[in-house]
């Protein structure tokens, strides 16, 4: 029996000789595509989730009190342990409190502009629940909010048509029902919408003068990606009705978006999948016919073997483990590239991985392409340790 060091020494010399990159390079680029997708999988989906708002704000749910639609019902609000309740459900990346009804002041701009500005109230978290950047000085803080300060945000449309430019906004002092506010502030976003042409007061300021009916009314809930949105729109109302009384709560969600979102991540991933499968079955067939070429090249060498005392098993061993080898060294290549790759990944996503997960997504490779190697070099490799002796020696 020969001895298992010289057996895949020299059955990675006959690798190298057979010179089957082709079949190394598909298994590789199979390996590398499955640990890339396993391991960075999760995070790119959460990338995109949170991506998602400024593609129509799929992952924010309008959560309402709608009490004012129905006559003789008390006009309820969200309670501060409501909003604390959903904030600690799974899924959930923040909660924005809001005041439904806006107030309008009109506003006298440079020169003899005068405009209708609309405003609401908003807290510290709106901007980020719906992606807004400051393109002139800055947001609300938790400061302003909790402090009750007589400051504003402007849209970039109603800071243009007021003063000429979101710059000459800044620091400006706005008139609101006999009261000073001063813009702080001027921000924009695909997700403003008409907003855009409105203003923004802390949400405080306006309780605090009953203005747009002094209650938090509205609550926006962005959940970390879009899969969490359908658990969360199950979860809400109960959390809700167990912290207070809410009859007529009512949910908002960009449904249709999300379907035609959850088909196209389905075919995505399908097409991903099957890709990666067809490349394994590339290799798994190289290795296959490569294999089965070999054994016919060397018919003379297996004949010649066989009459010098070695056994059938000797036969088997040496084209199974050349298989091997093949697919092992794929498999490597395939790890250490796929390793690479979710290193750069995490950094160009801003995102960590598990070192856990990693690990395992390899080793879980490395069968898998033994099991390739073995599936494509077992038949080959029987047919060559069954060879007849003499028939094998004739062969030209």
């Amino acid at each position: 029996m020969i001895a298992m060091s010289d057996l895949f020494r020299i059955s990675l010399r006959q690798v190298v000789r057979q010179r089957n990159y082709g079949v190394v390079l598909s298994i590789a680029l199979g390996i590398t595509a499955y640990i890339v997708l396993a391991v960075l999988g999760r995070e790119i989906r959460y990338k995109i989730g949170q991506d998602m708002v400024l593609m129509g704000g799929v992952n924010v749910i309008n959560v309402l009190m709608t009490d004012s639609q129905y006559p003789g019902q008390p006009v309820r609000e969200f309670y501060p342990e409501t909003v604390r309740a959903i904030e600690g459900l799974p899924g959930v990346y923040m909660v924005s409190r809001n005041i439904r009804n806006n107030v309008s002041f009109n506003l006298r701009g440079e020169g003899e502009r005068s405009l209708q500005v609309s405003f609401i109230g908003v807290d510290e978290y709106y901007a980020e629940t719906f992606s807004l950047e400051a393109v002139a000085g800055r947001l609300l803080t938790a400061e302003d909010v909790s402090g009750r300060r007589r400051v504003c945000l402007l849209g970039l449309d109603a800071a243009r048509d007021l003063y000429g430019g979101a710059g000459q906004s800044l620091g400006k002092f706005l008139f609101l029902d006999k009261e000073v506010f001063e813009v702080v502030g001027v921000i924009t976003g695909v997700m403003l919408g008409s907003q855009r042409r409105g203003g923004f007061l802390p949400i405080t300021s306006m309780i605090d003068r009953n203005w747009g009916g002094g209650k938090v009314t509205r609550l926006y809930v962005r959940a970390t990606g879009w899969e969490d949105v359908a658990g969360l729109v199950k979860l809400i109302p109960d959390v809700v009705r167990s912290h207070q009384a809410a009859p007529y709560v009512r949910l908002e969600t960009q449904e249709d978006q999300l379907k035609r979102i959850r088909f196209t991540f389905m075919w995505v991933e399908s097409l991903l999948w099957l890709g990666i499968a067809a490349s394994l079955m590339l290799g798994g067939f190289g290795i296959w016919t490569g294999t089965f070429a070999a054994v016919r090249a060397r018919t003379r060498e297996v004949g010649l073997k066989k009459a010098m005392g070695g056994s059938d098993a000797d036969i088997l061993a040496q084209f199974l483990a050349e298989a091997l080898c093949k697919a092992v060294t794929g498999g490597f290549l395939g790890i250490i590239v796929g390793a690479l790759l979710v290193e750069t990944g995490a950094a160009l996503l801003d995102t960590g991985f598990s070192y856990g997960l990693l690990a395992t997504s390899s080793l879980a490779s490395i069968v898998f392409s033994a099991v390739i190697g073995v599936a494509g070099g077992l038949y080959p490799a029987i047919q060559a340790s069954r060879m007849d002796v003499v028939t094998a020696l004739r062969f030209e």
